[in-house]
């Protein structure tokens, strides 16, 4: 849950904005007065619309704990200029703080001197490719270096970059992106879960993956591979679609899927309705986990669902990633 906090009228305002803007983006939010503002095991960020002196003296001591998984803090001020100040990189307070400032014709203000510098630091190059975390050691390295230089970038050849700021690239014919030539990150297993009506076609498909992918700042080519159900393996909308981007179809059985749906502590939709046509309670979502849980053989516990089931044109789409670490 992302929690935006306001205390003015006009500080509502803008919540309400920032609340619009992340629910288009399918993220799970809430605007709260500060009176009712409360801190929970699991929140995923916060945005503050008030003065950082509030959100410093009241508030940060209880936030912060671990650099390496400490929800975002962002602050904004009523003129909109939004200003990420705790887990910028790892936590992805810069990412939404972009966002948040696209969205509302907002302004960023950034403080940290990767950022400021325009570059883009190993920590948040890790977030952005999806790959597992630096160590904290070759965080400090790599940010202090590309302030004075271009740092070597070796990335897989399919994967198709051609600028980052702050880093010279070149491609290899290996699967691990390679940082000055002696830091490897190993890309993290993503997957797309898919689900469809019948005799849907292929653009239809298309375009809700397209969607879907936008939402969450993935290319095409990041993706490893897609994921349905038994039912739908002769879909000719997704199988076409799959083909199209040129990456592997996993089919999952009904019991396969059941199974999962056996795991009580597991947040994935469950419908009524579904369970009556198809016999399982949902498609998408855990036909993601279970894609990312055979290509990177690990358990249900080490993989995030980040795009939860979303409908589009006929289709639902949803997004499963392999834990960092």
């Amino acid at each position: 849950m992302i929690k935006i906090i306001y205390i003015t009228k006009n500080g509502k305002k803008i919540s309400n904005e920032i609340e619009n803007a992340l629910k288009y983006y399918q993220y799970e939010c809430k605007s709260v007065n500060i009176r009712d503002f409360n801190l929970e095991r699991g929140d995923r960020g916060f945005i503050f619309i008030c003065a950082i002196g509030i959100v410093l003296r009241k508030y940060i001591d209880k936030i912060k704990k671990d650099k390496f998984k400490d929800p975002f803090v962002i602050v904004c001020n009523e003129k909109k200029e939004v200003i990420p100040i705790l887990s910028n990189h790892l936590g992805g307070g810069n990412y939404f703080s972009k966002l948040i400032a696209k969205e509302i014709n907002g302004k960023v203000v950034y403080t940290t001197a990767t950022d400021v510098s325009g570059k883009i630091g190993i920590d948040e190059l890790s977030k952005m490719l999806f790959l597992e975390i630096p160590k904290r050691k070759d965080i400090l390295k790599i940010n202090k270096k590309i302030l004075e230089e271009d740092v070597l970038l070796t990335l897989p050849n399919t994967w198709k970059i051609k600028d980052i700021p702050g880093y010279s690239i070149k491609y290899h014919d290996e699967d691990f992106v390679l940082i000055d030539d002696s830091i490897k990150l190993k890309p993290l297993k993503l997957c797309v879960g898919l689900g469809a009506r019948k005799g849907i076609k292929r653009y239809k498909v298309f375009w809700a993956v397209k969607k879907a992918l936008y939402l969450r700042g993935i290319p095409t080519w990041r993706v490893d591979a897609f994921a349905t159900i038994e039912d739908k393996k002769e879909e000719k909308g997704i199988v076409e679609t799959v083909k199209k981007f040129k990456k592997p179809l996993f089919i999952f059985k009904k019991d396969e899927i059941n199974e999962l749906y056996r795991k009580e502590d597991l947040d994935i939709e469950r419908s009524n309705f579904v369970f009556e046509h198809l016999g399982v309670y949902g498609v998408s979502e855990p036909v993601s986990i279970l894609a990312v849980k055979k290509l990177a053989n690990v358990d249900i516990d080490n993989i995030t669902l980040i795009l939860r089931k979303f409908k589009k044109y006929g289709t639902t789409v949803a997004v499963s990633v392999e834990n960092s670490g």
